[in-house]
């Protein structure tokens, strides 16, 4: 049994933490959002979900108190989640650690941060250390994810919005499962059998995450001379195993990725020059757009597409499965 306390930063009534307007208050947000985390946790095997604090209640909980609660608990991460506040061009979603976490914590929090950047599609601002209560005197694996500034108006209008905080639950989450190898409870069994498909998307160079293709459709661009820099790929309606490697500009190939993970760099401008894909028991194709060169032939099964040592970037990608 997994156990996971989420901690909804700040209270109701704590003072300053809304927005300059005044229009949210950043709890709304950490609570709405920590319902939704909760809510879809619901929805794996074997884990069990906690709050550091009485939702309801108008009293500022200590951040002492919260720890101490998590720590008798024994629970095996803390989440915080928090919407944040800086200079008025500031934007986007950075993740804090503590200054002397494991590498597992780390892990952990660049696979929530990761995870949450790819379901929102907001400004990367990485996985960063600080010497905050709630990573300091908890005994766990925890972490703190600043969803966005109440103090830039774009991503005010977001935190505001209820899809936004669905989207940010489901990139925590996402990135909970993938650590800790969750397992989705069967859906209710139906007289509909559907066929295996294939869902990707793609982060390109000065536009970031694109949008979600699916069975053929092309991810990327073509004819405006931008790099493809990561990519994620899932299948569904299956539990085939996906397997990919990618080539990297100064880097080389990676090591496996699997169902959902981030393949290539986000925010370092490196190029994706080659990508391997496959999957157990399904025919799975796929061709990518090179630089100077154009469309490649259908590659399948773990044949390289694109190319190594010609310092060519990856346009654009199509998927499907044959």
């Amino acid at each position: 049994m997994v156990k996971i306390m989420l901690d909804p930063g700040h209270d109701i009534n704590t003072p300053g933490k809304r927005a300059l307007d005044n229009s949210m208050r950043e709890f709304e947000f950490n609570k709405g959002t920590a319902l939704h985390v909760a809510n879809l946790l619901s929805d794996y095997h074997d884990v069990e979900t906690f709050f550091t604090h009485d939702l309801n209640d108008s009293i500022d909980t200590s951040l002492t108190a919260r720890a101490n609660l998590a720590n008798q608990l024994r629970v095996d991460c803390v989440v915080s989640i928090h919407a944040n506040a800086g200079a008025s061009p500031a934007r986007g979603i950075e993740t804090y650690i503590h200054t002397n976490a494991t590498a597992r914590n780390y892990n952990l929090a660049r696979m929530v941060h990761d995870h949450t950047i790819i379901a929102t599609g907001m400004v990367n601002r990485g996985v960063k250390r600080a010497d905050f209560a709630i990573l300091r005197e908890t005994n766990m694996d925890a972490l703190l994810i600043e969803c966005g500034f109440m103090t830039n108006s774009e991503d005010l209008r977001l935190l505001k919005s209820d899809d936004y905080r669905i989207k940010c639950a489901q990139g925590i989450v996402n990135g909970l499962v993938q650590f800790y190898g969750l397992n989705k409870k069967a859906a209710p069994v139906t007289s509909l059998s559907l066929s295996p498909s294939v869902v990707y998307e793609a982060h390109i160079e000065d536009i970031g995450w694109q949008g979600v293709k699916r069975d053929g459709e092309t991810a990327g661009t073509t004819g405006q001379s931008r790099r493809l820099e990561a990519l994620t790929v899932r299948l569904e309606n299956t539990n085939a195993r996906l397997q990919m490697q990618g080539h990297i500009e100064d880097l080389g190939w990676t090591n496996e990725r699997s169902n959902g993970e981030v393949l290539g760099t986000i925010g370092v401008a490196l190029r994706l020059e080659a990508i391997k894909i496959k999957a157990d028991g399904l025919n799975i194709m796929y061709r990518v757009h090179i630089e100077n060169v154009g469309w490649t032939d259908w590659k399948e099964n773990g044949e390289e597409a694109g190319t190594t040592g010609q310092a060519k970037r990856i346009e654009a990608i199509e998927i499907k499965l044959g």
